[in-house]
């Protein structure tokens, strides 16, 4: 049983997301099906169902321009059409925030100093039918998490499919209050888990191939490479270099409180070329697409607080470089131009017994490039984004964990230039509440 607890601490978390290592909430099941002669094999999961009732306004169709960024994506005739402007109330029973998931971790002590941590989690795309539209389609698997890790006393090596490294950060402050919920359900017009208070200042790291150096911790220090699949996107498909995230971290206890502050940046630069013409030669330009946060956490006795901000180039409003419309991306303009992003999140945290309150909240800014702003745009950007929640959990024999959750959110598009000086325009704009309850089984 030597490898058993560190096993748990390094496989359990990770099924959720990645994200829960660095939450106060520490998963606290995992179950060993081997452990013998060196070897330890164990599994841990998820399995939820929520009920959320979503009340609001239904996603503006833009005036005859494309709307970049926000959306629900309602399919129009979900929407209640005899009001105007369009209002949407729809009830769902669906995935969380974490999804329904597996995983199996296997363990192997090859020395007293050096072992060998390995996982493979798989996530159901969404327990639910869509409301009926999908009802005979099966589910699809989503192998999230598939990694070695050779752990020895000079560091950590690990290697394959894995969570994010930037953006991981603000993925434990979510946790803390969506760790068990809904929030945001993303899209409504298919079946998925959601998105938690992620795109109002939150990022969600996403899953890709990497390599990752982690250093050993001194004096509470730690130091983090990942070198990752790079990422492209519809104007921009050359990739000469990997991804490259780091992290320094800091991870210390002072009498009753523990603190964690998380420094993180990533780099991708991608080009785009044009060919030569005539005696005009050819072009190729590069795009350097960067982030960073910072997130603080802090846990004295029952209470808790985390929060951060991040800025970047390129980076995108939910996840980096996101491609949720490959036609219109929100990371930069039809001209290549990078856009700008500002977010902030937080949350403070009350574990009384074991019932837990989380309220917070959080806003993302975006800046507008030069086209964004000219008469001759075709689309409206994503402007400013915000939101606030209030979820409350309870933990039954560790391993039901019972969830009620409310949480407002506001999206405001750029005004409209060829509109300027109209009397009577508005931008365009969505208020939405989401508000539910689930149930959880872990293991």
């Amino acid at each position: 049983m030597r490898r058993f607890r560190t096993l748990c601490s390094r496989f359990a978390p990770v099924i959720l997301l990645g994200a829960i290592w660095l939450s106060s909430a520490r998963a606290e099941a995992a179950i060993t099906l081997f452990d013998s002669d060196g070897w330890t094999f164990q599994t841990t999961g998820l399995v939820a169902a929520h009920y959320q009732l979503i009340v609001g306004d239904a996603d503006p169709l833009g005036g005859g321009k494309n709307l970049i960024g926000g959306k629900l994506l309602d399919e129009g005739s979900a929407a209640d059409q005899s009001q105007t402007p369009p209002t949407l109330t729809m009830s769902n029973i669906r995935s969380g925030f974490i999804g329904t998931q597996i995983g199996f971790g296997l363990s192997r002590q090859i020395s007293q100093t050096v072992h060998i941590d390995s996982l493979l989690a798989g996530s159901v795309n969404g327990i639910n039918s869509n409301r009926g539209q999908d009802i005979a389609a099966p589910k699809g698997i989503d192998y999230r998490e598939a990694w070695a890790q050779i752990v020895s006393p000079y560091g950590t090596l690990k290697f394959g499919r894995m969570f994010g490294l930037f953006a991981s950060g603000s993925a434990a402050v979510v946790a803390m209050a969506y760790q068990y919920g809904v929030g945001h359900p993303c899209i409504v017009d298919a079946s998925t888990i959601a998105c938690g208070s992620v795109g109002a200042g939150a990022l969600y790291a996403g899953f890709d191939a990497a390599f990752r150096y982690s250093s050993p911790r001194f004096a509470g220090f730690q130091l983090q490479v990942s070198v990752t699949d790079p990422n492209v996107g519809n104007i921009a498909k050359m990739s000469p270099y990997p991804r490259v995230d780091t992290e320094l971290n800091f991870d210390q206890t002072f009498g009753g409180a523990r603190i964690r502050l998380i420094g993180q940046s990533m780099w991708d630069r991608i080009e785009k070329s044009t060919p030569p013409a005539g005696m005009t030669p050819g072009t190729v330009t590069a795009l350097t697409v960067w982030g960073l946060m910072g997130t603080a956490l802090l846990d004295v006795g029952p209470f808790s607080a985390g929060g951060g901000a991040w800025t970047g180039a390129g980076v995108g409003e939910r996840i980096p470089l996101e491609a949720s419309d490959p036609a219109n991306p929100i990371a930069w303009d039809n001209t290549g131009t990078l856009r700008h992003f500002l977010g902030f999140y937080g949350n403070l945290q009350a574990n009384l017994g074991g019932t837990t309150i989380t309220a917070g909240g959080g806003e993302l800014l975006v800046k507008l490039t030069d086209l964004d702003l000219s008469q001759n745009t075709t689309t409206l950007t994503l402007k400013d984004q915000w939101e606030g929640h209030l979820t409350i959990s309870h933990k039954f024999a560790n391993v039901i964990v019972a969830n009620v959750e409310y949480m407002h959110w506001h999206t405001d598009w750029q005004d409209d230039p060829s509109m300027a000086g109209v009397a009577g325009y508005s931008h365009f704009k969505q208020s939405l509440n989401f508000a539910g309850a689930g149930l959880n089984y872990i293991w």
